[in-house]
């Protein structure tokens, strides 16, 4: 069964972008081929934490390919890059995060991404969508944040860097 995300809209606001990938999970210490393998590890952890179906997988790691190749979303000046598609079957918004203290992959020779946040969403959620990809983007603009994120532990501790990366959910 696929969870649905869909952001609290209420007065406590949006869902965070922390609980959101807390949700779809987090993939630490481990180097990727290329930016293809690193989105697909990424799906893959998706459909296990059940966010993603497993039905979805190939055209989820394409749609994400085929948009990057129109304007990347690495972020090289930081070593962060938020690959991001609304995809038809995704319920509401989902994310996950891989970390590594080397390159997760290279967004060219010599130019390591380190972090990553993948992030799906339905077709009709694109508020939703540019709010959770806003809320990354706040999430990981503390260097002191990127740099704990790129040695954590485990999922748990990663959570907690995230948490308190600048003392409030985003």
């Amino acid at each position: 069964m696929v969870r649905a995300v869909r952001p609290d809209i209420g007065a406590g606001g949006l869902v965070s972008a922390i609980e959101v990938i807390e949700r779809g999970g987090i993939l630490l210490q481990r180097p990727c081929a290329s930016f293809e393998d690193a989105v697909g590890a990424l799906v893959d952890l998706l459909i296990e934490n059940g966010s993603v179906a497993s039905a979805l997988r190939d055209r989820a790691v394409r749609a994400v390919c085929d948009r990057e190749e129109m304007a990347s979303t690495a972020i090289v000046e930081i070593g962060v890059s938020v690959p991001h598609a609304r995809l038809d079957g995704v319920a509401g918004v989902v994310a996950a995060l891989a970390a590594t203290p080397s390159a997760l992959y290279y967004a060219m020779t010599g130019v390591p991404i380190s972090i990553m946040v993948l992030v799906f969403s339905a077709p009709e959620l694109v508020g939703e969508h540019l709010n959770t990809l806003a809320g990354v983007s706040l999430l990981l603009q503390s260097a002191a944040v990127r740099r704990a994120l790129q040695h954590a532990g485990d999922s748990a501790a990663a959570v907690r860097i995230l948490r308190g990366g600048n003392g409030r959910a985003a």
